[in-house]
């Protein structure tokens, strides 16, 4: 057939550009999950692809026109998105090495159907069988290719699970360390066989073909490589996680025993009162035989303010939640509200007689309005609503806020992510609450409704003996789950 070799060099170009596209496609589908802007990703594959294209049609002499493309890529997710350059430098460096590792995996069976079909001596004299054939070669080529990049893209991402979390500079480092000496180990074997094909005018792999394999080795080594470096990171930053939520808890403990200790100096102080009220009654009772009127009027005012600040002080005794421990923490947030001009509402129940720990209900409760109380300043008319009420087995708590912004939901763990600007030393509240409800086989959901945040709490427990199994409706009153409970 005659320009058989025209029709061999179109195809060659088809199947490179066929190529190219489909790097470009899970390029998108790898970056996407990182990125705030999903037309980041879309516009990283269409500029790898497009600076390839290019590179190739000018004939560019560039040896890895991967890197300029994906250094290409890294500059158009940085201008649509520029926070976490740190973790785009990671994830550019990450798909620079897939692109070879599976192009280096699809070569093997490649080169194993070119043996097999095309170069057969029956092959030689049938241009047209052999050109059809070469074209199923590049097919299945590609077709191999598509299926390692998916394989190799959907591990990365199951392995690196928290990726809406900053990287830092220092990070960056302990990442890009292993990565760079697989990526120097390429540069070293592609230096190597050009050498041997400038020394002898063959191909390595041609001469000894156990390189080949040995070159597959280490890219398989060098994937395990990439899979145990992101692996160590997520192990690291869990355990960094952790940590904080153990300060944050350990913090909450101190400032919970110093309310404790506050109210027991309040009580002391009432039932001093009580104890002198004798003594008080006698002092009125003379003043008054005596006619000191204006004595008994000023000690009727002295006693009078006493009574007032004591009452003042004793809110906790109003919150009527069932238990103490969650009274002061009442008490304490519906203070904090009003100084900040919000409305508070409250129709918290403590599930007494269930096994819960009174501590766990105090992270719930001091996280939870803590936040709400936090988010509702700067929204009008604000407001902060906690109620909690029992079905069955299940006991729910409630926490209302007006809040004038927007959340933004991470992903991995339907959680919001910090809104303070100095996020990296927040956003731990929500997690102890998560960890808290867990720990009685239930979790926590957080829903925006127009300016109304609701965070709810489900926490579980076997069913109470004898009497103490009762059922208290959504939104009831303190009188009705009396009732209830009778």
């Amino acid at each position: 057939m005659e320009g058989i070799e025209f029709y061999w060099e179109i195809v060659s170009r088809l199947a490179d550009i066929a190529e190219t596209m489909l790097e470009g496609n899970f390029l998108c589908r790898f970056v996407r999950p990182f990125l705030k802007r999903k037309a980041a990703a879309q516009w990283a594959g269409i500029v790898y692809f497009a600076v390839i294209l290019f590179l190739w049609l000018t004939s560019c002499e560039l040896r890895y026109t991967d890197i300029c493309g994906m250094a290409a890529a890294f500059v158009v997710m940085y201008l649509f998105d520029r926070r976490n350059a740190a973790q785009k430098i990671f994830l550019s460096a990450v798909m620079c090495l897939l692109f070879w590792l599976e192009y280096g995996f699809a070569l093997i069976p490649w080169n194993a159907c070119f043996e097999l079909v095309l170069l057969r001596e029956y092959m030689q004299d049938k241009e047209l069988l052999r050109f059809l054939a070469y074209i199923m070669v590049q097919v299945l080529h590609c077709v191999l290719q598509g299926i390692l990049l998916h394989f190799m893209v959907k591990l990365v991402h199951r392995v690196y699970g928290r990726k809406e979390e900053d990287v830092t500079k220092k990070e960056l480092v302990l990442l890009l360390s292993p990565l760079l000496l697989v990526l120097a180990g390429r540069f070293v074997l592609a230096f190597a066989v050009e050498t041997y094909l400038e020394d002898t005018g063959q191909y390595l792999w041609n001469a000894h073909g156990e390189f080949q394999w040995l070159k597959v080795l280490y890219q398989m080594i060098s994937f395990l490589t990439v899979l145990f470096t992101v692996m160590v990171y997520q192990k690291i930053r869990e355990a960094q996680q952790r940590e904080k939520e153990d300060a944050v808890l350990a913090e909450q403990a101190v400032r919970l025993k110093q309310h404790i200790s506050e109210a027991e100096k309040l009580y002391g102080k009432m039932r001093g009162l009580r104890h002198d009220m004798g003594n008080h009654v006698t002092v009125l009772e003379n003043l008054f035989l005596k006619n000191e009127g204006e004595e008994l009027r000023r000690y009727f005012r002295k006693l009078r303010e006493e009574f007032l600040c004591a009452d003042a002080d004793a809110a906790v005794d109003k919150m009527g939640s069932g238990s103490p421990v969650t009274d002061i923490i009442l008490a304490e947030k519906k203070r904090q509200a009003q100084e900040a001009g919000i409305e508070f509402i409250n129709d918290f129940r403590y599930p007494d007689g269930w096994g819960l720990n009174a501590f766990d209900v105090s992270v719930i409760l001091d996280n939870s309005l803590t936040n709400a109380i936090e988010a509702a300043k700067s929204a009008p008319f604000p407001y902060v609503k906690v109620r909690s009420w029992h079905r069955k087995n299940v006991f729910m708590a409630e926490v209302e806020n007006r809040f004038s912004g927007r959340l933004e939901f991470d992903g991995e763990d339907a959680l919001p992510r910090s809104t303070k600007q100095d996020a990296g030393g927040h956003g731990f509240g929500l997690a102890n609450i998560r960890r808290v409800a867990r720990k009685y086989c239930g979790d926590v959901d957080m829903v925006q409704e127009g300016e109304c945040v609701r965070l709810s709490v489900m926490l579980m427990f076997p069913m109470p003996e004898g009497d103490g199994m009762w059922e208290e409706e959504k939104g009831m009153g303190d009188a009705a789950a009396e009732r209830n409970r009778k």
